[in-house]
């Protein structure tokens, strides 16, 4: 079960990174629509909402009372609906401003890196020990995969329709 959301979080992670490699220095920090992020605005809050998270899959967990992948397909129905809208949390809003692209990629390209080798190497039946107040709270540490996956994936599709946008 877990092998598989990690193979599509892996092939999610790389179409970013090749979508976002695609554009020009000129077109990745174009606005391509009113009220739209540019595409490297997407790859920061991609990045805003990875970085760091490698540390949750290694931190000790309590075991989940529940099937580790209970709310799993929620998420899906959710982030894949891409006829919503949804607000980002403050927290992993993008700074508007122009991004150098190869910072960009290399910064995400390396937060992905951490991510992949974290929930490869650790038990994600366990629930996540997020303590303070976050969006996943409460979830298992394969739900947390899963979102990353589907927030990904997601992402991938606005970066697509930016790109048709802009060209």
């Amino acid at each position: 079960m877990s092998q598989q959301i990690i193979q599509q979080l892996e092939e999610a992670f790389n179409e970013t990174i090749i979508l976002l490699s695609s554009f020009n220095e000129k077109d990745i920090n174009t606005v391509p629509f009113k009220d739209s992020w540019t595409a490297a605005q997407v790859g920061r809050h991609l990045f805003k909402s990875e970085d760091g998270i490698d540390t949750l899959f290694a931190a000790p967990g309590k075991p989940a009372n529940r099937p580790p992948d209970a709310n799993t397909e929620e998420l899906k129905k959710t982030f894949l609906d891409f006829s919503t809208k949804m607000k980002s949390p403050d927290f992993i809003v993008p700074e508007n401003i122009d991004y150098n692209k190869q910072d960009l990629v290399q910064s995400l390209t390396n937060a992905n890196d951490k991510v992949l080798k974290a929930v490869t190497g650790n038990d994600l039946t366990q629930m996540a020990g997020l303590s303070y107040d976050h969006p996943l709270k409460g979830s298992t540490k394969l739900e947390i995969v899963y979102f990353i996956t589907y927030h990904t994936m997601r992402h991938n599709h606005q970066i697509r329709k930016i790109k048709e946008a802009v060209n």
